[in-house]
């Protein structure tokens, strides 16, 4: 098969670019996308982070523009000012590297809106990569115009929905012409997504990216069950007892990003914090200080997870479960990149067993680690799933005993009793475990107002 990056239909200026920054060999997803688009048809591709899909739609984009002509011609998504940033550095260096007079603008929160509104137009930019609210509002004010743009593409799909973006892609795409070709790149297409890319695609080519291993095989992933002890203890032993090259803690709310990591710096720790509420100015600095290696801890909400790239993760600690349980993979996947071995450990009570089971149904496998002489050891999880299901399949002693009585009198319907014993025995036991964890949820509520004194 040829290689896609030696394709005659890329410009000889594309080509050199993909070589000169050391594109050698397609990843899958560039190698089915990028044919796709530059016969400028719609796709929507189901790929998972980190599989080369930013490539893929910005090469055919970058191919497609029309140099000599000063108005916007393709516009890329992205749900986060991060995300945007970072596609938008990757744009410019595959445009610097062509030497194609290019002109690309970035379009997102956080950022002087009047700079922002001077800048374009005076540079007159030809790729626009954006976050949704920006950009509408850029078309709202008639500072940027949709009607003659010709590629369209909304990357991170899934994310955008879940963060509330569609209804203003919704409006954006409705300005643009028939014509325009739109690409949706995901990690999942739920059918609320799928929905709205039918009502602007018409037969779009769906291509799906198997990702064989949900957490890379470089990752040890580790489950450990803290019981009643208290998390941010638990996070401040596992940080010190490795001493971890850089490690990323990730929070649900940004509320308990703040408590963890005023905690850990209390504890001695220099400790970096990434979220939402941080100023865009804050968080930036707060990242070249991370890359540049003056902090070895970053306690961070789920902002982090998908869009912000740290190389030298190589601890990633789940503080809790995400309620969105996708973003455990994104948050995992920050380690172990590049083929090199990382570690993660999920902390996680009893009580949310059930949200674990959920994670190995989504291919997510845990290794049940302890804590036990200051290292991390193995052990059985008496709550494992395939324990669970073994010990559903014995009797215990008492109901043993009953069959091999019942069975010995060989009188009809002996069966039909066994049945019924063991019907009526179950139905004691989920009694009596419906009165423990009752008992149970009351000590946790407890314990909870307690706390909160």
């Amino acid at each position: 098969m040829n290689n896609i990056f030696t394709d005659s239909r890329l410009r000889e200026e594309i080509r050199f670019a993909l070589d000169k920054i050391g594109f050698k060999k397609p990843t899958p997803v560039q190698e089915k996308v990028i044919p796709v688009m530059l016969k400028r048809q719609s796709v929507v591709v189901q790929a998972a982070t980190g599989s080369g899909k930013t490539h893929a739609y910005l090469v055919p984009v970058l191919n497609d523009i029309d140099v000599d002509d000063k108005y916007v011609q393709a516009i890329v998504t992205a749900p986060s000012r991060e995300l945007a940033d970072q596609l938008y550095k990757v744009a410019r260096q595959l445009r610097d590297a062509s030497g194609l007079n290019i002109s690309i603008a970035l379009l997102a929160g956080g950022q002087d809106r009047d700079r922002q509104i001077a800048k374009f137009e005076q540079n007159k930019p030809q790729l626009v990569i954006a976050t949704p609210g920006r950009l509408l509002d850029f078309a709202d004010k008639k500072i940027l115009t949709l009607d003659r743009v010709k590629d369209f593409v909304i990357d991170e799909a899934d994310m955008t929905l879940d963060l509330g973006f569609l209804a203003d892609v919704d409006k954006i795409a409705s300005r643009m012409p028939k014509d325009v070709v739109m690409s949706a790149f995901s990690a999942t297409i739920p059918v609320k997504l799928s929905n709205f890319l039918r009502k602007y695609m018409e037969k779009p080519e769906e291509i799906v990216i198997d990702n064989p291993a949900v957490i890379a095989p470089t990752i040890k992933n580790d489950l450990l069950d803290i019981g009643s002890k208290d998390r941010k203890k638990i996070v401040y032993q596992l940080l010190t007892m490795g001493q971890p090259y850089l490690a990323l803690i990730f929070a649900n709310t940004k509320q308990k990003v703040d408590e963890l990591a005023d905690y850990l710096a209390s504890q001695g720790l220099r400790v970096a914090k990434i979220h939402g509420g941080i100023t865009e100015r804050e968080r930036k600095r707060t990242l070249r200080e991370v890359r540049n290696g003056q902090f070895q801890y970053v306690v961070a909400s789920d902002l982090a997870a998908r869009g912000i790239d740290i190389d030298g993760v190589s601890l990633v600690i789940n503080y809790e479960i995400p309620k969105d349980l996708e973003f455990i993979i994104h948050r995992i996947g920050r380690t172990g990149r590049n083929g090199l071995p990382g570690h993660a450990v999920t902390l996680v009570r009893e009580e949310e067993m059930n949200r674990v089971g959920a994670l190995e149904h989504m291919g997510v496998h845990f290794d049940f680690v302890e804590i036990k002489d200051g290292a991390l050891v193995p052990r059985t999880h008496y709550r494992r799933r395939d324990n669970r299901t073994a010990k559903a399949r014995q009797l215990d002693p008492h109901m043993k005993g009953v069959v091999k009585k019942v069975k010995a009198k060989r009188k009809p319907g002996y069966k039909k009793k066994i049945r019924q014993a063991i019907q009526e025995d179950n139905r004691k036991k989920r009694k009596i475990e419906a009165r423990h964890e009752m008992r149970h949820q009351k000590r946790l509520r407890k314990r909870k107002r307690e706390q909160n004194r």
